[in-house]
C-alpha cells in the first residue's frame, strides 16, 4: 500500500487488523525504523514475537560459506508463519521505505510461497520516499508477483474532509473553516486532522491563520506545548519513532516518573501513544521528524552521544549504538563509531543479512575522513563490502567496490590486494550477459605476473582469468586452467581447487574434451563431499549431467539429475532452483511433453526474474523458441523476440532467426536471413560451448535451403561427433542426435548409403533417449531419403516411415512436421488403385477401426462376404494386417506413394 505521509495508510491497516481479529484471524505487526538504527530483520522479529514465536533464529550466528544458508533461514521463518495461519494470519509491515533489504527479500520469498494459505501480508510505504537502489528494485519485484496487489491511497474529497471536520470538532464546524482545511490539507487526512486539532486546542488558530504546510502545523502544535513537555518530546525524537521511558530517562538523566509527567501532555494532545510496558510511539513519523529537526545541530549530536552511552555494550542493540555514535562522530566519537559499525556489519553478516551488512560497511567507509589514514583497513573494508554486495546479488556495485580496492593495491604495490579484488566475484563467465567480465579479466592479466610464492592467490587469479576470457577471441588453449589446477593442488586450498575446476570446465568445452569434462565433474562432486559444500556438489552433478546428455546416456543422465535435484532441495538457493527447473523443462521437451515443458520454463523465468538473474530471459527464449519450432505454438512471438535479439548480435546469430522463420514456412525470409550468415559459416570457434548446436543449425539450414556448397565442410566438421547429442548445456536443452544432421548433409551431398547409416543411428539414439519428437523428425528424413533414391523397393519404406512420423507428430502436437509430411505426400504423382470400388469402400471402413461385423451391418452384407473382401484387400495391397490397410488409406487420401501403387 503506497501513499504519501499522512494519507492514512496506518489508520487503514489498523481497521483491517480490527476486522481480521473480529473474524478470528491472528494479527502481527512489524515496523521499520529510519537510519539503520534497527538490526536486520527487525520488522520480522516483531512479527514473530507478536505470534508468540521465537525470533532467535533471525539473530543466530550462521556460517555464511554455504550460499544456500539464507534461503534455509527464510524457509524456516515462512514455515513458522504457515503454522500460525490455520484460521487466517494478517501481517502488517509499516514504513517499508525504511526497511533493510534483507527484510524485503524475506517478504519477496513469502509472496512466492503464500499459495493457498490464508495469509495476508500488508506492506505500507511512501513511494516518494523510497531510496534509490535495492529497496525500490525489490519492492518492484514483489509487486510483480501474482499474489501481490498494489493499492495507492489518494487524498480525501471535499465532502469527506467536511465529514471529518464534523466528527473531529466538538461543535458544528464553520463553513469557512472547512473550506480553508479543504484547501490547505490537499486531501491529506493527517494534515486535515492536525489543522482541526490546532483549531480545537486552547488559543487555537482561526481559519484564516491556519498554516499552509503539514510540518508547519506540527510545529505550531509543538509550540503550544509547555516548554518542559516540548523539551522531553524533542529529546525523545533522537531515539526514533519508538522509545521507552527507560531509554528516555537514560538519555535525559531524569527518573521515570519525571519522564512520564513530561509525556502526559503530549499523549493528551495525541502527539504520542502509549503501548505496553511504558513503550511509547510518536503518533506519526512526521511528528517525530519535526521534533527532531527542532533541535539545534550540536544539541542533537550531544543527545546521540548520550543515547549511545545509555545503550552501552549491549550486543543486541549494536545497530542502534552504531547509529547514535555515527550521528555524534564529529564530537570525537569517530573511533567508537567505526568499531560499533563494524560490529553491526559482522552481526548482520552472521545473520546472512548481506544487504544490511553492506549498508553498515558503507557507513563505516564514510567515517574515514574523520580518522587518520588507514589505507589497508579501508581496502579490507572495500573487499568485505564487495563480498556482501555480491552475496546479495548486487553485481555491479560489488565490482565497483573491488575496483576501488584494486586501485588502492595498485597505488601501494600490493599484488595480494589486487588479486583479492579480482577474485571476489564468482561465476561471472558470460561476456555477453555480464559486462564486468572484460574488466575482471583485465585485472587478472595485470595481477597474475606480480604474484610469486602465493599458490592460493595464483591459482585463483589464473582460474578467474580463464573463466572470464572471451570465448570467441580464445585460441582454445587450456594452459591457464592447467596452471591454475597445478597451483591449486599444491596449495590444498578447497576454494582454489574449486575455482581451478571451474576454469577447467570453461576451457574444456571443445567436444573432444567431453570425457575430461565428465571427470572434472566427478572431481567437483568429490570435493563437495570432502568439504560438505553443497554448491560444489551442485556444480559437479550439473557438469556430469551435461556430459551424459551429450553422450546420449539416458540412464546415467537421469541418475545425475536425481542427485542434482536432491542437492538443490537442500540448498534452497534460487539460482540453483532456476537451473534445475530449466533442466526439467528441457527434459520434458525432449520427451515431447511440450505443455509441461512450457509451464516449467515459465516457472523458471519467474524464479530468475525474482532473483535478478540476467540470463534468465535469454535461456527462456532459447527453450521457448525451440518448442515453437517443434509445435508451431507461439511461433510468431518467438520469431519476433529472436529477431530483436539478433539485431545487436554477430552475423552468425542470424542463423537462429533463419531457423525460426523456416519452421514457420517463411522460406524466402529464412533464405534472406541465411544469406547474411552464409559467408561466415565455419567462423564459429570450436572451443565455444555452442559449437555443436551452431554447426548442426547451419547444417539444417543448408539442407533445407539447398545450399550444397556448404554441406561438405559442415559434414566433415561434425563427423567425429556422430554419436553425440546436440547439447550446449542441460538447462538450455537439446536439438536431438548429431547423426540426424549428418544424415541430412550426406543426403544433400548425394551420399545416400552414408545418409541411411546416420539416420538409422539417429532414430535408435532418439528411441534410447526416450525422445519421440526427434524420432519423428528423423523418420521423416528417412522417408525423404527413400523417395530420393528413386528405387521401387524404397516406396514401402518411405510410406512406413511417414506413417510412423505422422502418428508421432499427431500425438505430440508437432504441427509443422505434420504439414511437411502432407506437403511431401502431395508432391508425389497420382497413382491408380489396385482395389475395386467396393474394396476401396471396405478399406476406408477398416481404416475407421470398424470390425467385420460392423462393416457388414453398415453395407448390408454378410459377415462372411466382408471377411472375403478383407482377405482380397490384404492380398492386393501386399500387406498383412488391418493397421497397414489403414496406413494405405491414409496415404491414398494425401497422395502418398503406397507399396502397391504403380511408379
Amino acid at each position: 500500500m503506497d501513499g504519501d505521509a499522512g494519507m492514512g495508510k496506518t489508520t487503514l491497516a489498523d481497521e483491517v487488523s480490527r476486522r481480521a481479529r473480529r473474524d478470528g484471524w491472528r494479527t502481527a505487526w512489524g515496523a521499520c525504523l529510519e537510519g539503520g538504527a534497527a538490526p536486520a530483520y527487525w520488522p520480522w522479529a516483531q512479527v514473530l514475537r507478536d505470534l508468540g514465536a521465537s525470533a532467535d533464529r533471525l539473530h543466530e550466528s550462521s556460517a555464511d560459506a554455504d550460499p544456500s544458508a539464507r534461503f534455509r533461514l527464510f524457509d524456516e521463518v515462512i514455515e513458522m508463519l504457515r503454522g500460525s495461519s490455520a484460521n487466517g494470519l494478517l501481517i502488517v509491515l509499516d514504513d517499508l521505505h525504511w526497511a533493510d533489504t534483507a527484510s524485503l527479500r524475506l517478504l519477496q520469498v513469502l509472496a512466492t510461497e503464500v499459495g493457498r494459505r490464508k495469509i495476508l501480508a500488508l506492506g505500507l510505504y511512501r513511494g516518494k520516499d523510497l531510496p534509490a537502489g535495492d529497496t525500490t528494485s525489490v519492492l518492484s519485484a514483489i509487486g510483480r508477483e501474482r499474489a501481490c496487489t498494489r493499492l495507492t491511497l489518494g487524498g480525501l474529497s471535499d465532502d469527506e474532509i467536511a465529514r471529518l471536520a464534523a466528527a473531529a470538532l466538538p461543535h458544528e464546524p464553520d463553513a469557512r473553516l472547512v473550506r480553508v482545511v479543504q484547501d490547505r490539507s490537499e486531501g491529506s487526512p493527517f494534515f486535515a486532522l492536525e489543522l482541526l486539532r490546532l483549531v480545537g486546542e486552547p488559543g487555537g488558530s482561526t481559519g484564516t491563520a491556519l498554516p499552509r504546510g503539514v510540518r508547519e502545523v506540527i510545529g505550531r502544535r509543538l509550540d503550544s506545548l509547555t516548554p518542559a513537555t516540548r523539551h522531553v518530546l524533542c529529546q525523545a525524537a533522537v531515539l526514533g519513532r519508538e522509545f521507552t521511558v527507560g531509554e528516555l530517562g537514560g538519555l535525559t538523566g531524569q527518573p521515570p516518573q519525571v519522564v512520564l509527567d513530561g509525556l502526559d501532555e503530549a499523549r493528551g494532545r495525541a502527539l504520542v501513544s502509549e503501548g505496553v510496558a511504558q513503550d511509547f510511539r510518536f503518533a506519526h513519523a512526521l511528528i517525530q521528524e519535526v521534533a527532531y529537526a527542532d533541535l539545534p545541530a550540536v544539541q542533537r549530536q550531544r543527545l546521540h552521544a548520550g543515547a549511545a552511552a545509555a545503550i552501552g555494550d549491549d550486543d543486541a542493540r549494536v545497530d542502534a549504538l552504531a547509529h547514535h555514535l555515527r550521528r555524534a562522530a564529529t564530537l570525537g566519537s569517530a573511533d567508537a563509531a567505526m568499531a560499533a559499525t563494524l560490529r553491526a556489519a559482522r552481526r548482520a553478516r552472521r545473520q546472512l543479512a548481506y544487504e544490511h551488512a553492506a549498508f553498515q560497511l558503507g557507513q563505516a567507509l564514510e567515517l574515514f575522513p574523520l580518522l587518520p589514514d588507514q589505507t589497508h583497513v579501508r581496502a579490507d573494508l572495500l573487499l568485505e563490502l564487495a563480498r556482501c554486495q555480491f552475496r546479495s546479488g548486487a553485481v555491479t556495485p560489488a565490482w565497483a567496490s573491488c575496483q576501488q580496492a584494486a586501485e588502492l593495491g595498485r597505488a601501494a604495490g600490493d599484488a595480494a590486494l589486487m588479486a583479492d579484488a579480482a577474485t571476489v566475484l564468482r561465476g561471472i563467465s558470460n561476456t555477453a550477459v555480464d559486462p564486468v567480465c572484460d574488466e575482471i579479466n583485465a585485472l587478472c592479466r595485470e595481477t597474475a605476473p606480480l604474484l610469486t610464492g602465493d599458490p592460493v592467490r595464483e591459482a585463483k587469479v589464473l582460474a578467474q582469468q580463464a573463466i572470464t576470457a572471451y570465448a570467441f577471441a580464445s585460441d582454445g588453449s587450456t594452459e591457464l586452467s592447467d596452471r591454475a589446477v597445478q597451483h591449486a593442488e599444491a596449495s590444498g586450498d578447497p576454494d582454489a581447487r574449486f575455482m581451478a575446476l571451474q576454469a577447467r570446465q570453461v576451457q574444456l568445452v571443445h567436444p573432444r574434451y567431453l570425457l575430461e569434462r565428465l571427470t572434472n565433474g566427478e572431481h567437483a562432486v568429490q570435493l563437495g563431499r570432502e568439504t560438505g559444500r553443497d554448491d560444489y556438489l551442485a556444480w559437479g552433478h550439473l557438469w556430469r549431467l551435461d556430459a551424459f546428455w551429450e553422450l546420449g546416456r539416458r540412464q546415467r543422465m537421469d541418475r545425475e539429475l536425481a542427485d542434482y535435484a536432491a542437492v538443490v532441495a537442500r540448498m534452497k538457493q534460487p539460482l540453483e532452483q532456476w537451473r534445475l527447473t530449466m533442466v526439467q523443462a528441457c527434459q520434458a521437451e525432449m520427451r515431447g511433453q511440450f505443455q509441461q515443458a512450457r509451464a516449467l520454463a515459465d516457472q523458471a523465468l519467474l524464479i530468475g526474474r525474482r532473483n535478478g538473474h540476467e540470463g534468465a530471459e535469454f535461456v527462456h527464449l532459447i527453450v521457448r523458441a525451440r518448442i515453437a519450432r517443434l509445435t508451431g505454438h507461439g511461433a510468431e512471438d518467438a520469431a519476433r523476440d529472436v529477431g530483436r535479439f539478433v539485431e545487436s548480435s554477430p552475423a552468425g546469430a542470424h542463423a537462429w532467426l533463419a531457423f525460426q522463420l523456416l519452421e514457420m514456412g517463411r522460406v524466402d525470409d529464412a533464405a534472406a536471413a541465411f544469406r547474411v550468415i552464409e559467408p561466415h559459416i565455419g567462423e564459429f570457434p570450436q572451443h565455444a560451448p555452442e559449437w555443436i548446436p551452431a554447426t548442426t543449425g547451419m547444417a539444417y539450414l543448408c539442407t533445407r535451403l539447398s545450399t550444397r556448397d556448404t554441406a561438405a565442410p559442415l559434414y566433415e566438421a561434425l563427423l567425429p561427433f556422430a554419436d553425440r547429442q546436440v547439447v550446449a548445456g542441460a538447462f538450455t536443452g537439446s536439438e536431438g542426435p548429431v547423426a540426424r544432421s549428418l544424415g541430412m548433409l550426406a543426403m544433400q551431398l548425394g551420399e545416400f548409403d552414408a545418409a541411411e547409416t546416420h539416420l538409422r543411428a539417429a532414430v535408435q539414439s532418439a528411441i534410447d533417449m526416450g525422445s519421440p519428437p526427434y524420432e519423428a523428425l528423423t523418420r521423416f528424413e528417412i522417408a525423404r531419403l527413400s523417395l530420393a533414391r528413386g528405387r521401387p523397393e524404397n516406396g514401402r519404406t518411405a510410406a512406413s516411415e511417414l506413417d510412423t512420423a505422422l502418428r508421432l507428430a499427431h500425438r505430440l502436437g508437432m504441427r509443422p512436421l505434420q504439414e511437411r509430411i502432407s506437403h511431401l505426400r502431395a508432391e508425389q504423382p497420382a497413382r491408380r488403385s489396385p482395389l475395386s470400388r467396393r474394396e476401396e469402400e471396405l478399406a476406408a471402413l477398416v481404416a475407421e477401426g470398424m470390425s467385420n461385423r460392423q462393416i457388414a451391418e453398415r453395407l448390408y452384407l454378410s459377415e462372411r462376404t466382408v471377411e472375403t473382401h478383407v482377405r482380397n484387400i490384404l492380398t492386393k495391397l501386399d500387406v498383412t494386417n488391418r493397421t497397414q490397410i489403414a496406413s494405405w488409406v491414409a496415404g491414398r487420401s494425401t497422395g502418398t506413394r503406397t507399396p502397391t501403387s504403380p511408379r
